[in-house]
């Protein structure tokens, strides 16, 4: 078996979907029923499920047929399938018909191990996992496959912004994209632009992260009135000064990652556009600089929990010599 990836996997005779996220899945699931239509448009879909799984379900809908059409069958819960379902895939695996797609999802649990097990044994059966993602770039990944799947554009500066403010729940991330591609979808036709970080800032507007991250970004750039301005309204709006702070040190600490010799993305663990973005700002940044900005950070860090007085004056003196770290030679 060979693992695929959710937004590039195409039709065979036996693919599986295995994994607790449900709606990669889903995604996967949409990407092989568009491709299998577009192969074949009078494609026949079937669904088996564990409630109308009857003795011989499977090979009433996978047998060869007099019209020679081709079939799509899904058993959508193979984790509970009842143990004669199991049983025919099980004998089916091992001579499918050509003109049948079968999609077996797995949501994960040991139900049906030994049939698993035997799937992950034969290669020619693709695998797509559908875990729960991690990663920041691969949630971008996500986001840009959702704009693609409605044949639209989204910067990977925008994406980003939409993970960093979304990012902690898939199917709000899936949401929020489907919302911007609505709002921003000409009413005339026309193709529009690709979706940058303008277009983003008008649903995340007043997200913690996004806020947070703005503010890290006009700090780094030496924008000491922009990030003035833009920690203000954040504090304002009731943003809590700790991921505001650990925004900061997590932008500081990028630029210092870019500095060392050798850093790229594959060593750093970051997108291509991410680690380019970095070292742009680096250019402006000496070692000395990125040390004071540094102690600028975890000062104000420990003043806002408990050490100091006032937050909102520790963070304004941290853009200050954060500003002023970035002009040391």
């Amino acid at each position: 078996m060979s693992d695929v990836e959710w937004h590039s996997v195409t039709p065979a005779p036996i693919v599986l979907l295995h994994g607790s996220e449900s709606l990669l899945a889903q995604r996967a699931l949409e990407r092989l029923k568009e491709l299998a239509r577009t192969r074949d448009p009078e494609v026949a879909f079937h669904e088996i499920t564990s409630e109308g799984a009857t003795a011989g379900a499977l090979s009433a809908v996978t047998s060869p047929s007099l019209f020679g059409e081709a079939r799509f069958v899904v058993v959508p819960d193979l984790q509970s399938a009842p143990e004669p379902l199991i049983t025919e895939i099980d004998a089916y695996r091992s001579a499918p018909e050509p003109d049948v797609t079968l999609v077996l999802i797995h949501r994960g649990g040991n139900r049906a191990k030994k049939l698993l097990d035997a799937l992950r044994k034969d290669r020619t059966i693709p695998r797509v996992p559908c875990n729960p993602m991690k990663r920041p770039a691969d949630k971008q990944t996500f986001v840009m496959a959702e704009f693609t799947r409605q044949a639209r554009r989204i910067r990977p500066e925008a994406a980003a912004a939409l993970v960093d403010a979304f990012g902690s729940d898939l199917s709000e991330l899936a949401a929020t994209a489907r919302q911007l591609l609505e709002d921003t979808t000409p009413e005339d036709g026309s193709t529009p632009p690709p979706l940058d970080l303008d277009d983003v800032r008008t649903v995340t507007a007043g997200r913690v992260e996004t806020t947070a991250f703005a503010v890290a970004d006009a700090a780094l750039a030496g924008r000491e009135s922009d990030a003035t301005r833009l920690l203000q309204q954040a504090l304002l709006g009731g943003v809590d000064p700790v991921p505001l702070v650990a925004a900061v040190a997590s932008k500081v600490r990028g630029v210092a990652k870019v500095r060392a010799p050798g850093a790229n993305a594959a060593t750093l663990g970051m997108p291509d556009w991410m680690v380019r973005n970095l070292q742009r700002d680096a250019r402006a940044w000496s070692d000395r600089g990125l040390a004071l900005a540094l102690e600028a950070v975890a000062q104000t860090d420990h003043e806002i929990k408990g050490a100091g007085r006032d937050p909102a004056w520790s963070l304004q003196r941290m853009i200050q010599r954060i500003v002023r770290s970035r002009r040391t030679r």
